[in-house]
């Protein structure tokens, strides 16, 4: 019988891996980042093969989208959302970044609710779960 040597064969594979991954394969990735959780950079919004702002987020960062405490419609309480602000400015819900270009923003931050509310403006009496905010410098 002839014997197989492993080590060959493994550095073959391991040679070879990178240029069978997806991301190596279309220049885009659909995972998430490695980046921080709470912030997408120029580069990484850049990386992603996308329509507009929201396709972005949903790729990487697809939990920013999901409102987890939801309440029911007869329940008489307000449910939570999630809010778009460009900077100090309240665009709208989630939508909204459908009509945005990946282009425009220099970066994207998460915000939870609770931070959301007491620092920016415009949120009134809204129940806030989170916001978005694309911010279009560095200065974000």
């Amino acid at each position: 019988m002839r014997r197989i040597h492993a080590l060959p064969l493994l550095l073959l594979a391991l040679a070879l891996a990178p240029a069978c991954t997806p991301a190596a394969s279309s220049g885009t990735t659909s995972a998430p980042s490695r980046g921080r959780s709470d912030r997408l950079t120029r580069e990484e919004i850049a990386a992603v093969s996308a329509a507009n702002l929201y396709d972005v987020v949903q790729r990487l960062r697809p939990r920013w989208l999901t409102v987890r405490d939801a309440q029911s419609v007869g329940s008489g309480v307000q449910s939570a959302e999630i809010v778009v602000y460009q900077n100090q400015t309240l665009l709208g819900g989630t939508e909204v970044l459908r009509s945005l270009n990946p282009g425009a923003a220099y970066s994207l931050e998460f915000m939870d609710g609770e931070r959301a509310s007491s620092i920016l403006p415009g949120i009134g009496s809204r129940r806030i779960q989170a916001a978005i905010i694309i911010h279009t410098s560095a200065q974000g």
